[in-house]
């Protein structure tokens, strides 16, 4: 039966389509596990938010009893003691969640990789013999090795470091707002600002990353046919080719990783500098 497929060239686009199946996959592998990790990413993200208000009313006591020139501590601490054990609970319950979700993530993503490798191998049973010969073994097996690691570090660090991340901004801002309208207005410009510059720079940078990933594969499939026809290439005397073609593929490489890295290097102190102008006025 003849395969009606489209033939692949290259490597598929990485977008929110690909996003919205990688999670779709994930929540069909552990329907069950996946809520309860998200859950515990939730609350533990809300509950380290939280204790920064109980902070601010034990020191508002402190004052409240200095400026009455009261410095008794029996005084003090019948209203400081319960803010206390409140705080320790909430940082014992924020031990536990993070617990609970480190160690189901870790089950979860080894289990949705291992999954999704018996997936990728089955799929490969089913290509044409046109397609391994157009493609280069070592970009064919970058699939099961960068690409495979690149989901690993989205699933198991990007994913709840995002949903935490959102979780904490929520509650934070909510707390600014209890505490001054005018304060949030001015740390949402800058957070506007923040957002642009990351958008621009960051754009750069994943532009150049998935030209990353293409010259990686690219220099892995070179060496590993050079390696394996290494006879061949002896034989017909072109070591010096050989080498000419590596230095082409290894620059193209070098190129990329210097662009994706400088890139993403230089995100982190813009954004420093901003929250430091952000500081300044603020204060």
């Amino acid at each position: 039966m003849k395969d009606k497929r489209p033939p692949m060239t290259g490597r598929p686009k990485f977008d929110g389509g690909s996003m919205k199946n990688i999670l779709k996959l994930l929540y069909k592998s552990y329907p069950v596990l996946v809520p309860i990790t998200a859950l515990c990413i939730i609350l533990s993200a809300a509950v380290s938010a939280i204790p920064s208000i109980f902070i601010q009313k034990t020191l508002a006591i402190v004052k409240e009893c200095v400026n009455a020139g009261n410095l008794n501590w029996e005084v003090a601490k019948t209203e400081i003691l319960p803010i206390i054990a409140v705080l320790i609970v909430l940082y014992v319950l924020s031990m536990v969640f993070i617990t609970v979700y480190t160690q189901l993530m870790a089950r979860i993503t080894q289990g949705f990789l291992d999954k999704l490798r018996c997936k990728m191998f089955d799929g490969m049973q089913d290509l044409s013999i046109k397609y391994f010969d157009t493609n280069k073994h070592g970009d064919i097996m970058s699939h099961y090795t960068n690409d495979i690691d690149t989901l690993r570090q989205l699933v198991s660090q990007s994913l709840p470091s995002m949903l935490q991340s959102l979780i904490i901004v929520l509650t934070v801002f909510f707390l600014m707002l209890w505490y001054s309208v005018w304060m949030t207005l001015v740390v949402v410009a800058g957070v506007v600002a923040m957002f642009i510059i990351t958008k621009k720079i960051g754009g750069g940078s994943a532009k150049y990353f998935v030209k990353h990933q293409k010259s990686m594969g690219k220099a892995e499939g070179f060496i590993q046919e050079i390696m394996t026809g290494q006879k061949v290439v002896k034989v017909f005397s072109h070591e010096a080719k050989s080498k000419e073609d590596f230095d082409k593929v290894n620059e193209e490489l070098y190129n990329d990783s210097y662009k994706a890295h400088s890139y993403a290097n230089s995100l982190g102190p813009i954004i420093l500098n901003i929250g430091n102008v952000l500081y300044v006025i603020s204060a």
